[in-house]
């Protein structure tokens, strides 16, 4: 018989925290199936995911060859994907907020935030890049989006319709690097090097469209750039590829770096996160405690401590 194991033995098992099987089963690297509403992995997906392991695929950042992942300390969040298009679905018809970005703490203390507010209301958190962000809230299939582009390209990606634009933070993007930074990774143009491999974003990241542009920019051919074909879906995802040694380098936010003793960050660039929002919502009961909440000065106080982001911005709104 083919045994049918849950989140949490598949956990015990492999001796990792529940919430890295649903963020291997995120990344495509750990299959499972639906029972009703409940989560399986087979035990034939677990043993193809074993063997995939073993052969030490670049593209792989789970566990090691001994069960624990150096990076296996990371407070990486949690998707229960059996109920989450449930709760969308739900909340797109009623009075709740669906935001969609990528997993970040400043959304999480937001979040956290809207549901003890006087006019709070239920916030589903969907988790997907800038670009896959601003095409949900375009097709209306949210309500909010966190983007980190620049102020024309939100423009162009949702058009025909008022925007508004929060700052929530601005953000160091750079090099996750091992400790001690061995390869002297400094600049972009290192990647075109023959000895560097990158842990590369998915299209519709923030890193991955930074990286594009670069190498456009630098008429540097993808296929040129080691490892860009290694496509990994968050930026803890990335870190940990460095922290096992199938990369020498990924492109991230700074956050993830430090959640690990085992990297080192060398900044490039700071950018803005934004959300994104219909500019005719502001004045809904929802949205206008979400915009009291980015700017009081408790959040702005919280954050900076518990990120380290630059909030100097924190709170500024724009008009699309």
């Amino acid at each position: 018989m083919n045994k049918l194991y849950t989140a949490q033995e598949v956990a015990d098992r492999l001796q990792i925290k529940k919430t890295t099987v649903y963020e291997l089963i995120k990344r495509g690297e750990l299959y499972s199936s639906k029972v009703g509403k409940q989560l399986r992995i087979s035990e034939q997906q677990l043993n193809q995911y074993l063997e995939h392991s073993n052969s030490g695929n670049p593209g792989n950042s789970g566990a090691s060859a001994s069960g624990i992942s150096p990076m296996s300390s990371l407070q990486v969040p949690e998707f229960p994907p059996e109920s989450s298009l449930l709760k969308r679905d739900y909340l797109l018809h009623s009075s709740g907020l669906i935001l969609c970005g990528q997993f970040s703490p400043a959304l999480e203390l937001l979040v956290s935030q809207m549901s003890i507010h006087p006019q709070g209301i239920p916030v589903l958190q969907s988790f997907m890049n800038s670009y896959n962000s601003l095409y949900s809230l375009y097709f209306k299939k949210a309500h909010i989006a966190c983007a980190s582009l620049d102020l024309e390209d939100i423009r162009h990606l949702v058009p025909g319709t008022a925007l508004s634009v929060i700052c929530l933070y601005e953000y160091a993007i750079g090099f996750y690097v091992l400790s001690g930074n061995p390869k002297g990774i400094t600049s972009l143009n290192a990647l075109s090097g023959k000895n560097i491999t990158i842990a590369n974003r998915e299209k519709g990241s923030t890193p991955r469209i930074y990286l594009d542009r670069f190498l456009l920019g630098s008429q540097i051919s993808p296929a040129s750039v080691s490892g860009y074909s290694t496509e990994l879906v968050s930026d803890i995802s990335t870190a940990a590829a460095v922290a096992n040694h199938k990369a020498d380098t990924a492109l991230g936010e700074e956050y993830a770096a430090h959640q690990s003793g085992l990297l080192d960050f060398v900044p490039l660039e700071t950018l803005p996160m934004y959300l994104v929002m219909e500019t005719n919502a502001l004045s809904q009961p929802g949205f206008a405690a979400l915009l009291e909440i980015v700017r009081s000065e408790d959040f702005r106080t919280i954050l900076q401590g518990q990120t380290g982001y630059d909030v100097t911005r924190t709170g500024e709104l724009f008009s699309l």
